[in-house]
């Protein structure tokens, strides 16, 4: 391996995968497992394939990614199917199918889906039509993934979802969104211009999604807001960076995603975002719209400039053998998960919560 990290090799061969030939076999058999850890192998793999890359590779780890790649298409196939069985449910009663997040991605047939594996299904739906929608699913074999008392009010009175969904049969996940914040949280933004400005899904039939700048913005809110940067974190900044590639070439992108995000008060999330994109993966953002997203904001040099050390910190790929956190990542760990809950519930409701988290963690 080269003498810096392999999250810095990572990064550097996921941007130019021809990158990835010149290492050698156990370098690259070092930066796949770094892949698989952060669930980005396959979309790794499509990568690798959209370069041309593939082939040149050696035989074994050709035949090791020929299985994420099977594995990967399936899963597209299933949350197509997940989504048919949802118009299903829904037939008859005016209930819209609005697909959200990794789900919207692939209908769209988006260039950063390739790959991208998605477990569940993300709906938004009006607040007022959540009854209806759960009705007609629990008719269809879905039930509460969740049976605990507690979390059924802490989904229904305070987030911006209702408690998951699983099949009785299929095992697939399905959430139902009226909001794409908390009614609790701290930043407050109306979902009913979300609702308004939805376009249907090119070749399907009374299918959704947000529109260009509100996807955009839902995966910014998602990481940025509310999110603790752990798990799935570099892989949502993944997907961050290829919504700002692929929407760039469209003309005045970034001057309708600015002044959206104006409209929907999510300027502050949105410079956060496009400012973490630009430092830890090298997002190409024009420096003019840096400048126009921190002029926006409201948020302080100093937030901005300690939540980027600390993702940083967290986000960063790294080495899979590694068996310990050292203390200063475990710290930015927990203050961002300590940050994520401040910005999504407030003081009377989070400590009551979090200690009720803690115990029944200690209990288990």
């Amino acid at each position: 391996m080269s003498d810096r990290s392999p999250g810095t090799d990572f990064l550097t061969a996921w941007r130019t995968p021809e990158a990835f030939l010149s290492m050698t076999v156990a370098q690259q058999d070092l930066l796949l497992r770094v892949a698989r850890q952060h669930f980005l192998l396959a979309a790794f793999d499509a990568r690798l394939e959209q370069a041309g890359c593939r082939e040149a590779l050696p035989v074994p780890l050709q035949a090791m990614l020929e299985g994420i790649r099977v594995f990967a298409t399936e899963r597209e196939r299933a949350i197509r199917w997940e989504i048919n069985r949802i118009q299903r449910a829904f037939h008859g009663t005016g209930l819209p199918v609005i697909l959200l997040k990794g789900a919207a991605y692939h209908l769209r047939a988006l260039p950063m889906a390739k790959g991208r594996i998605t477990r569940d299904v993300d709906l938004l739906l009006p607040a007022a039509d959540l009854a209806l929608a759960e009705q007609c699913l629990l008719a269809q074999d879905w039930s509460a993934a969740l049976s605990d008392p507690y979390d059924q009010h802490y989904y229904r009175q305070w987030m911006h979802e209702i408690p998951p969904l699983r099949h009785r049969r299929r095992m697939s996940e399905l959430d139902l969104h009226h909001a794409i914040v908390p009614r609790t949280s701290r930043l407050k933004t109306d979902a009913t211009r979300l609702l308004q400005a939805i376009e249907p899904v090119a070749g399907c039939v009374d299918v959704w999604t947000l529109c260009t700048e509100d996807l955009v913005l839902h995966a910014v809110v998602h990481l940025f807001h509310d999110g603790d940067f752990q798990g799935l974190g570099l892989r949502d900044l993944l997907d961050l960076d290829g919504l700002f590639q692929h929407f760039a070439t469209q003309e005045d992108f970034w001057a309708r995603l600015l002044n959206r995000a104006a409209e929907l008060n999510l300027s502050r999330p949105l410079d956060h975002a496009l400012h973490g994109c630009a430092r830890i993966v090298r997002t190409p953002i024009p420096p003019e719209i840096l400048r126009a997203a921190r002029q926006a904001s409201p948020a302080s040099r100093m937030s901005r400039r300690m939540l980027g050390h600390l993702m940083e910190r967290v986000i960063a790929p790294r080495h899979p053998d590694e068996s310990h956190v050292d203390p200063l990542t475990a710290l930015a760990r927990s203050a961002l998960y300590l940050r994520s809950h401040w910005l999504r519930m407030p003081l009377g409701l989070l400590i009551p919560h979090l200690a009720r988290k803690w115990a029944r963690r200690w209990h288990s």
